[in-house]
């Protein structure tokens, strides 16, 4: 029977990682436990063993011949490592190998682990000369650890053959796939500033990357050697701020000033590097793909006089998600690819449907009745939890007007879940014959995380402590709304090194529901309780703070003394980094401005007007992205003149302040963390 309220590993705070062939490998909080993760993304495999990956070319007859007038493709990559168990034991040895070299002593018959991974992105890049994604399948959310994500690709007549003649005789294909994600890591009471000097970043990137254009060229593998150069040579500064690290936390100091760095390399690469899969030359430094290149990235500065110095603040309150990538260009995913996996479809007669389900660990089956209203027999397609790709040709003279229905119903792995149905009718003309399934978007997900404090206020993460020795927690969850005939409930033991992931089903007619939490037992030998309190949707995480006295449940709805820094500090700032830019003032107006915490379009400096309120939504249209921003009045619509600003509103709520130009566009936007 399946659960919705279970037990999650983090990275040791000490952050200890280790690369192993196509793996990383990192301690966990279990001295045990190894936790690992892929570098790169995959093609992912149907339970028949073939990639699940395939390429049509369209074809149109003109008199005696045929012209290649454009073609289309679907694909599945994952983040999971899909290995054999005989491969997964030669890495344990080469692992056990590695740790002998160094010491101490690792554990004789450790546990390997997925990494908990959340809020994984993935997208395509591609040359518009030679295709587009599907905007519906491209930078989405691909979900849990090891989740998978699936594209669709329109090739124009450059593509097709680009990528056909890739697969059949394995040469190059002009192509990548970038993945971004989150991951969760233990880490002490702590912030930094972190300052990257402009100068020093551009000889670095000069030296270590090519030129294509007048601008710095290279793959991701040559950038991110450039930043780690950058670290050794220390010419990325980082200071210590507050309180600074506790003196039994010294011997980590170096793995957290590497971590201040990364975190910034990764909020702050966007703004300096766009993808440019299509660049190549001989000036282009070459040797960025194969299987630790991945994808190509062109600078987006000529001069060093156009890069500004970054400057950021970062700061960690126990658990926390952070930031990591990895990309791969389409010539290493398809190198294992024949044939078999291309199509010859002409247009005028046939045309290729598909459906797609993505993969969740709370799925069970996917049941599906597809028919098409000429030219193809119906379909009922079964999926499992892993999901998967259904690929049908459906024949017609008339392919626009093929009318497409199907039903699905879902089950869930939970017996106390109710089973989904959904349904759907298009034509192919208006996109009906590609049918995308997410159960992803009917399921609720909220981290729990617990922090102990001493009667003097003070966090406690020492686990030989005997206030934590002493400690024993229970936290109850609960979900009730009108799609469900009962509402479920469940209780699991919570350990401040185990935060605990709480998973419901949400109404598919969006119907809302009520979550509850509460917690009770044992702190420091003493018994305490604390009532339910309901949890909001778009909560990513809620706190439970317990002392010997009291406990206090931390969410958006909790009342409790504003003086209290540390309780005020987690339900503002949740479970990540408090960020904090500075801009400089070398930065001229064709610089790339670095800012995470606020952002500036292009507009007229004098503002013309201001809204205050919260974006809720983020429109891209043919007429430019918008923001709809909840005043506490009503709604207003703030057209932006960047879709890049847009793109850093696109996945949560925030609080801003807008100042708006004389064409009432977004001049400059404030977030008020």
């Amino acid at each position: 029977m399946g659960t919705f309220l279970q037990q999650e590993l983090g990275v040791a705070m000490s952050g200890v990682k280790w690369d192993i062939g196509n793996y990383k490998l990192w301690q966990s909080t279990e001295p045990d436990i190894i936790l690992f993760t892929a570098k790169q993304p995959q093609l992912a495999k149907g339970q028949n063993g073939r990639y699940q990956m395939a390429v049509s070319q369209f074809r149109q007859q003109e008199d005696d011949t045929y012209k290649i007038t454009g073609g289309s493709a679907v694909f599945t990559i994952t983040s999971a490592l899909q290995h054999d168990a005989q491969g997964f034991e030669a890495l344990k040895e080469q692992w056990r190998a590695e740790m002998a070299g160094i010491g101490p002593r690792p554990p004789s018959n450790p546990r390997f682990i997925p990494l908990n991974t959340q809020k994984g992105t993935a997208q395509v890049l591609i040359n518009p000369m030679s295709g587009t994604p599907d905007q519906a399948h491209n930078d989405v959310n691909i979900g849990t650890p090891g989740g998978t994500n699936s594209f669709l690709v329109e090739l124009t007549s450059l593509g097709a053959q680009e990528w056909t003649q890739g697969i059949r005789e394995q040469t190059a294909v002009p192509a990548g796939v970038k993945m971004m994600y989150e991951y969760l890591r233990l880490l002490p009471t702590v912030g930094a500033e972190v300052k990257v000097h402009a100068e020093r970043m551009w000889t670095h990137f000069s030296a270590s990357l090519g030129t294509s254009g007048g601008f710095l060229f290279g793959s991701s593998a040559q950038i991110d050697a450039a930043w780690e150069q950058m670290k050794r040579e220390g010419d990325i500064e980082v200071r210590f701020i507050g309180t600074g690290l506790a003196p039994e936390l010294e011997e980590i100091r170096q793995e957290l000033v590497n971590t201040f760095i990364d975190q910034v390399q990764q909020r702050v690469f966007d703004a300096l590097f766009a993808p440019a899969p299509e660049v190549d030359d001989a000036n282009s430094g070459g040797g960025g793909g194969g299987l630790f290149g991945g994808t190509k990235f062109a600078a987006k500065f000529k001069r060093v006089e156009e890069i500004i110095d970054i400057e950021q603040t970062v700061s960690f309150e126990g658990w926390t998600w952070l930031q990591a990538s990895m990309d791969a260009d389409m010539t290493t995913l398809f190198s294992e690819l024949d044939e078999t996996y291309v199509t010859e479809v002409n247009t005028e007669m046939s045309f290729p449907a598909t459906v797609v389900v993505d993969a969740d660990p709370q799925l069970e089956t996917t049941a599906i009745s597809w028919t098409a209203s000429e030219g193809k027999s119906p379909e009922t397609p079964v999926f499992a939890s892993d999901g998967g790709v259904a690929r049908y040709t459906v024949t017609s003279a008339h392919p626009n007007d093929v009318e497409i229905n199907w039903r699905a119903q879902v089950n869930f792995a939970p017996s106390s879940w109710p089973v989904v149905e959904t349904q759907g009718t298009a034509t192919v003309g208006n996109g009906g014959n590609q049918v995308v399934i997410k159960p992803a978007s009917w399921i609720g997900r909220h981290m729990i995380y617990l922090f102990v404090r001493d009667e003097a206020g003070n966090v406690v993460f020492d686990p030989t402590s005997p206030l934590l020795a002493n400690s024993r927690l229970v936290a109850n969850v609960s979900y009730e709304g009108a799609h469900l005939a009962r509402p479920i409930t469940e209780s699991a033991q919570i350990s401040p090194f185990e935060p605990l992931e709480f998973s419901y089903p949400l109404s598919p007619e969006g119907a809302a529901g009520t979550a509850k939490f509460s917690a009770f037992g044992a702190i420091g030998g003493r018994m305490v309780r604390a009532t339910e309190q309901e949890i909001n949707f778009n909560e990513e995480g809620v706190f439970i703070v317990a002392s010997p006295t009291s406990i206090q449940l931390v969410s958006q709805d909790a009342v409790f003394p504003e003086s209290d820094k540390f309780l005020s500090d987690l339900r503002r700032h949740g479970a990540r980094p408090r960020v904090q830019d500075h801009a400089s003032g070398r930065a001229s107006e064709s610089s790339p401005r670095p800012s995470y915490a606020e952002g500036s379009s292009s507009g007229n400096a004098k503002g013309e007007g201001r809204i205050e309120g919260v974006v809720i939504a983020v429109e891209y249209t043919p007429s430019g992205p918008a923001l709809l921003i909840d005043t506490g009045h009503g709604h207003e619509r703030v057209p932006l003149r960047s879709r890049d600003l847009a793109d850093t509103f696109d996945d949560t709520r925030k609080r801003v302040i807008v100042d708006l130009d004389r064409q009432n566009y977004a001049d400059r936007i404030r977030v008020q963390l």
